[in-house]
């Protein structure tokens, strides 16, 4: 009979021993692969969340004075333009999602009622799409043509189903619809406008214009904002980064928050239920000590008894692996929809792992039973079968 059908019968007749060696492989490979998919799933829920508190990065005119940008005064604008060069260049890859945006001040904005207001108009070019880098999905503050998005405080002034009408540079009023009524909370956006680059553009009679960028900020060997600084001055020598480093700073501590959570975790499950399987095929070794004795009495030699332990290994192993892939997947997707808001339909299968797992856990598995192989075929046949 060959090595291998006595492995597949030795399997089927110790069906305790096979089924908790089994056991370890299946707990180990879904557990590995449940933290792995939502550790994923974790990073694109807080992309979701961080999207919330806007982009972390702002790229302004060199010499703008930020306390002016940020109290609302009007700065110097720069061509639009700018945007899609930047995200055409092959070499600019520190930073990501780049929304080209002019923000200014409107002193005396008339309600229906004829009261005046002071308000902030936001004009957003559609994102721009950097086609040397990965697709992405859009994180910028996307407004239709014709339409607006109006803040907390001055969509209390424009009642449902009116339009908003403003006053434009040429004296003239220009009416747009309200596609979304934003939630209070939103800080200066809660006494603005939000339109469409170019209607804005139109508006104020400031065609091809804005006066900042804002972006996201990759996380880079030699630092973020260093690295984006560099990669933006390189191109145009005239602009000017900054960071809004408590948004970055969220992002890149929960990153590496999950990279830590699953480097410790894995490799602790993994190591705990290879010692518990060196121990499981120890035991099995000590109980098959006769029929070991046996197989080498009639004449097999080391190498067959080395390979039926070591097979049974990786059988195990791989079906274990292939087992804990999809027993892990579902527990990942089941309790993603518990933990997870955004993210949670998104959880699927990561087929990547899938093929490393029944790539890795058979040679794990096949290493775990290696001294007990040795073991094994040291055990001396006349000494083992002369034993009562």
């Amino acid at each position: 009979m060959s090595p291998l059908r006595l492995v597949i019968k030795e399997l089927l007749h110790r069906k305790m021993s096979t089924l908790l060696i089994l056991l370890t492989v299946i707990v180990s490979s879904s557990v590995s692969v449940a933290i792995y998919t939502l550790s994923k799933a974790s990073e694109n829920e807080t992309r979701k969340i961080m999207r919330e508190q806007g982009l972390n990065l702002f790229i302004f005119p060199k010499g703008t004075n930020l306390i002016d940008f940020y109290s609302i005064n009007n700065t110097e604008t720069f061509p639009d333009t700018y945007v899609d060069v930047l995200a055409d260049s092959k070499t600019f890859d520190a930073v990501r999602h780049l929304t080209g945006i002019l923000q200014v001040k409107y002193p005396e904005w008339k309600d229906a009622n004829g009261s005046l207001h002071q308000i902030v108009l936001f004009g957003y070019k559609n994102e721009a799409e950097q086609k040397y880098l990965s697709r992405q999905e859009t994180m910028g503050f996307d407004v239709k043509n014709a339409c607006v998005h109006l803040g907390a405080l001055v969509a209390k002034n424009v009642k449902y189903e009116d339009p908003f009408i403003i006053e434009g540079a040429d004296g003239r009023l220009h009416s747009f619809k309200v596609d979304k009524r934003l939630e209070e909370g939103r800080g200066m956006m809660d006494q603005g406008v939000s339109f469409n680059l170019e209607d804005l553009q139109d508006v104020l009679g400031m065609e091809g214009l804005i006066n900042k960028i804002e972006a996201l900020g990759c996380v880079c060997h030699d630092g973020r904002i260093k690295n984006a600084r560099s990669q933006v001055q390189d191109i145009f020598s005239d602009l000017e980064v900054t960071e809004i480093s408590s948004i970055a700073d969220a992002r890149e501590n929960q990153r590496l928050m999950m990279n830590k959570y699953g480097a410790f975790i894995i490799p602790f499950i993994v190591i705990s239920a290879l010692l518990i399987t060196g121990l499981l095929f120890y035991q099995n070794v000590q109980v098959r000590k006769r029929e070991i004795g046996l197989l080498k009495a009639m004449g097999r030699s080391s190498f067959t008894i080395l390979f039926m332990i070591l097979s049974k290994a990786f059988i195990l192993g791989l079906l274990g692996a292939i087992i804990g892939f999809f027993a892990g997947s579902w527990i990942a997707e089941y309790f993603g929809k518990e933990i997870f808001r955004f993210t949670a339909l998104s959880i699927k299968p990561i087929w990547t792992i899938f093929y490393y797992s029944i790539l890795i856990f058979p040679l794990l598995w096949m290493l775990s039973s290696w001294i007990p192989a040795l073991l094994a075929i040291r055990i001396d046949a006349a000494k083992i079968l002369s034993e009562e």
